[in-house]
């Protein structure tokens, strides 16, 4: 037997008695449990916004729509058979794996 599972036991025999006991607090659990998870979504939103943010002043201060530009134009300036064909493969099987990736978990979400 492992190490962590000795200790697991060992924290489940202690604890044991506790489980019966219950603490009367007027529902002040409840209220606290009712709470946290809309501060948690709160600091997701805000978390989220930052990072939004500060990307945007990232794009805007390194101009980042340069190289976005001039890529496009090289697209738009290179023969299609100048292109060379094992770039263009990889990047559709990548792109195709992550859709089927995604339509799987949409689908275990929906017990499809």
């Amino acid at each position: 037997m492992a190490m962590t599972e000795i200790n697991d036991q060992l924290l489940e025999q202690f604890f044991q008695p506790a489980k019966a006991v219950k603490v009367e607090d007027n529902g002040f659990t409840e209220r606290v449990m009712r709470k946290v998870p809309y501060n948690a979504v709160c600091l997701s939103h805000l978390w989220t916004l930052f990072c939004v943010l500060l990307g945007i002043v990232a794009f805007v201060v390194f101009v980042g729509w340069q190289p976005i530009f001039r890529g496009i134009l090289t697209l738009l300036n290179t023969n299609i058979g100048d292109l060379h064909p094992v770039p263009i493969f990889m990047t559709a099987g990548v792109l195709i794996s992550l859709a089927v990736v995604e339509l799987v978990q949409k689908m275990e979400r929906l017990q499809i």
